[in-house]
Parts: structure tokens; sequence; C-alpha cells
């Protein structure tokens, strides 16, 4: 049923590098992301209403409404019903409930691997094709490549937002991070683990703290890609976290000396009374990673002036990335009326009208290297970052166990940061048994039948 494991990530480049040079070598008169009605494979124009369930804050929500409205203007025949959640647990719900299933719908990526394996999404790289999409030059390559499984493009990427440091610009004066030997750090050219280190430090000799780290895998693991580690055995079939060895521990102890320190890193209690955003917003902590979802709310608060750096590193740059793509579920009875919608939700016209609120970084090139994305009248400065982190951006692991691991294993990580006494070693070994039972079951099953024999 579905996909197989074997096959998942194996073909994801693949397929990624086929669209690319296959759209490269159209014809240029056909390369326009732009759907129209003489570019439309649909059949004659019978009136059809499609759904479209999306998430995120109202201003996004907003945001495609009106993307539902200019499609329909465009495509007279189509009437586009949108189904607003807050989350993307609710869409997947929805996705999940049979003959009520949303005809288009938003989905994070870290939901794919269970939509493609439950078949419950259909390849569209066929179909946008038809409507002159132009994977090649058109579109972030990262985020083709984190949507295609078992050699097709699964979903069209629609948001993908790396994580960077924001930070206080009254808190943290970059200019006075040199030293003798080493210049003082720039957006452009970022910052060592160590120049990061000092930053932190310094900004907490104040009332406030100096920086806020998720205790999760997602922000962890850039920190061990840095290094050269990995934070799975293989990517493509994972069968467990490797946190435990020697490179992925080194990237560990180095961010746990800093994260451990209630001087610098608000302890878990404090956490609970005023949310690691809020202090941001209030001139509390210096320094913050996310997406470029935080933007529009920081923007929001009084006296606040920051600007983003890339993350750290302690070897490489590298970051990841938050993807949510438009899928079209694998029972709509209108597949060439959702192709058209999804080919114009990603085009420039649909890509323009859901940046504008300023939460994701469009997958769009041409809308993510134009002023509707960069809004430079806006804080911060530094928004070229987002465009370039995609590009340091590593893919987490594409197996459907994937969200019930973050999960099981958050509770480690929270006691790994916050807990007064850890034997490192033992938590982390203990973290990596854990994976294995999520991640390769049956490999435990085949020891237990092994064992019974003997």
């Amino acid at each position: 049923m579905g996909l197989r494991r074997t096959a998942r990530l194996g073909g994801c480049a693949l397929v990624a590098c086929a669209l690319i040079a296959g759209c490269t070598a159209a014809d240029p008169e056909r390369r326009s992301p732009e759907p129209t009605e003489a570019a439309s494979s649909s059949p004659a124009p019978d009136p059809v209403t499609l759904s479209l369930a999306v998430f995120g804050p109202r201003p996004s929500l907003d945001a495609y409404d009106e993307l539902a409205e200019a499609f329909t203007a465009a495509n007279p025949h189509i009437r586009v019903e949108v189904q607003r959640s807050r989350s993307a647990d609710q869409v997947l719900a929805a996705v999940r409930s049979g003959a009520d299933a949303p005809d288009v719908f938003l989905i994070d990526h870290e939901h794919l691997p269970g939509l493609v394996e439950e078949e419950l999404v259909q390849p569209v790289d066929g179909l946008l094709a038809e409507r002159q999409v132009d994977f090649g030059d058109g579109y972030q390559r990262s985020g083709l490549t984190a949507f295609a499984a078992s050699a097709a493009l699964q979903c069209m990427p629609h948001d993908v937002s790396p994580v960077v440091v924001y930070y206080n610009m009254d808190l943290v004066d970059l200019a006075s991070l040199g030293t003798e030997t080493e210049d003082p750090p720039t957006p452009l050219d970022g910052w060592t683990w160590e120049t990061f280190d000092r930053a932190a430090r310094q900004a907490s000799r104040g009332p406030g703290h100096g920086v806020y780290i998720e205790p999760d895998l997602a922000s962890l693991a850039p920190f061990v890609w840095s290094v050269g580690g990995e934070i799975v055995d293989d990517v493509q079939i994972p069968t467990t976290l490797t946190l435990s060895e020697d490179e992925p521990r080194e990237a560990l102890e180095q961010v746990l000396a800093l994260v451990r320190d209630p001087e610098v890193t608000p302890t878990a209690g404090e956490l609970a009374q005023r949310s690691a955003v809020r202090r941001f917003a209030s001139g509390e902590l210096a320094m913050l990673l996310g997406t470029r979802a935080l933007t529009p709310r920081l923007r929001e608060a009084e006296d606040l002036e920051f600007d983003v750096m890339p993350l750290p590193r302690l070897g490489r740059l590298r970051t990841v990335s938050d993807m949510t793509g438009y899928c079209i579920s694998a029972g709509t009875e209108h597949t060439q009326a959702a192709a058209d919608l999804l080919a114009f939700a990603v085009g420039r016209q649909g890509a323009t009208i859901t940046t504008r609120p300023g939460y994701v970084v469009p997958s769009n090139l041409e809308v993510a290297n134009s002023a509707v994305f960069s809004q430079p009248a806006l804080q911060p400065e530094s928004t070229f970052l987002f465009n370039e982190g995609v590009r340091r951006t590593q893919p987490l692991p594409f197996t459907p166990s994937w969200v019930t691991l973050v999960d099981a294993v958050r509770p480690d990580l929270e006691r790994m940061f916050y807990a007064p006494v850890i034997d490192l070693d033992e938590l982390l070994a203990d973290i990596d048994a854990e994976s294995q039972a999520i991640l390769a079951p049956e490999a435990g099953e085949e020891t237990d039948d092994e064992a019974e024999d003997e």
C-alpha cells in the first residue's frame, strides 16, 4: 500500500532533478507559472465547486480568502470554498475524514510521509507540467525535493521558511563582538558558535536572558549537521537516532554548555510563566531562534528594534526549514480544476497574495526575490537571510514515524536542557534506544522472535 520505505527518499532527488531538467528544456514561451484559460487543460467549463483547506493565523487565513476570490475571478466557472483552521492537525483530520476530505489542502511537510503511505494525495508534477509551471528556475529546489516521494512530486511547496536567529538590536551589538583575531559578525558572513555564545552571555548581564533554543530535534539538528554529523543512521530509511555518537555528542555538549546556564537561558519554570516569544517582544530576551512566521508578531511589539542573523556555525553553516505545501486529495472528483487552483496558488499572482501578510518564505522565486517578500520599509532589515537560509537547509528524515518520534523524545530533551544534574552519556543512549522502537519496531519484533527461538 502506497509508499515503500526502501524507495521513499531514493526517488526524491531523482524526481526533483527530473522536474528541473525537464522544465528547463521547455519552450520559453511556455514557462509561465500563471495558469490561464488558454493554458488550462480542464475540460469544458462546467460549474465546479472546490474546497480548499488551510490553516494559520488570521491574516494568513484572510489572504487565502483573497486567493480564492482572485482565482474565481480568473476562472468564473470554479467557485472555491475556503475551509479555515488554526492548525495543520485540523486540516489533517479533515483529509482523513473520507467523503468530506477537501479537494485541495495545505499541510506541514512532516505530515506528508503518512499521507503518501495512506494514499491520500495524488502526485502533482504531471498536472502542473501541463499548466506550464516552471519547476526548473521558478521554485525553491529544496522545497521541490522535500515534497517528492515515490518518484513523483506529491505536493507543491508553498512556504519554505528556514530557522534564523532573531536578535534585539538594543541588547546585541554586533560591532562589539569582534576580537583581535576575528572581525565583528555580519548578517552576510554569519557568526561562529563562540561569537554567538559571547553575544548571549554579554546580553545576560542585564535583567533579562541572552538566548532561547527550543529543546526539540528540529532545533538541535542544524548544530549536529554543522559538525558533519547526522541525527539518524540513514536519512532515507532511518532506524534509530544517533545522538550518542561522537559528532552529535560533540555538538550537543557545546549547545548544552550555553542553554543549561540559567543566567543565560530562561528556566522551564520561567518559560511556563511567560513564553520565549513574549519575553523577546518585551525586551527580556536578547536572541530567539525562529522562522519567518515570527516576523509579523514581533513587528507589533512596541519599542522593539530587531534584525536576523544566520544560525551560528560549529563547522559548516546549516539550518532547517519549516515547510508547507499544497496537496490534491486522492479522492477528489475535480482533479483538473484542483490542479488549476494549485497552479494559480503557487504562481506569481497567488504567491504574491499569500506572501503579503509576512508569515511565509514563498517557494516561488520570483515573489521571494521581490519587494512583496522583502518589505524593505519594515523590520527586519536582513530579510535576504531567509532566502539564503533555504539554500543551507537540510531535510529531516522522511518517515511516517517522525511526528510520533518528535513527541516521544521531547520530555528527554527537556530533561537534558533543564534538569539540575544529568548523565549525558546515559541520557543520549536512552534517547537513541527509545527511537528504535518507533522508527524500526519490526527490528525489535525480530529480536524478540529470535530470543524465543533460542
